[in-house]
């Protein structure tokens, strides 16, 4: 029988393939001033903080309880 996957588990899961469809840091480099206007430097800087609020929006109101981190459970 199929796992059913829980609203918080399709949360982060498209989060991730959000974050994982991102340029590569030496494309954005490559195609940035032709793609965006703005330098290579310049599209790395904003793409990070879009990873970030990426994250911060897929973890807001996200509570593990602390028990399971110091067994570890979660982690591999």
């Amino acid at each position: 029988m199929a796992k059913v996957s829980t609203p918080l588990e399709i949360k982060l899961f498209d989060a991730l393939k959000r974050i994982a469809a991102y340029e590569t840091p030496e494309r954005l480099h490559r195609n940035a001033e032709k793609a965006y206007g703005i330098d290579g430097a310049e599209a790395i800087e904003y793409a990070y903080e879009n990873v970030l609020e990426e994250a911060k929006r897929a973890t807001k109101g996200v509570r593990i309880h602390r028990a399971a981190l110091s067994r570890g459970e979660g982690r591999k």
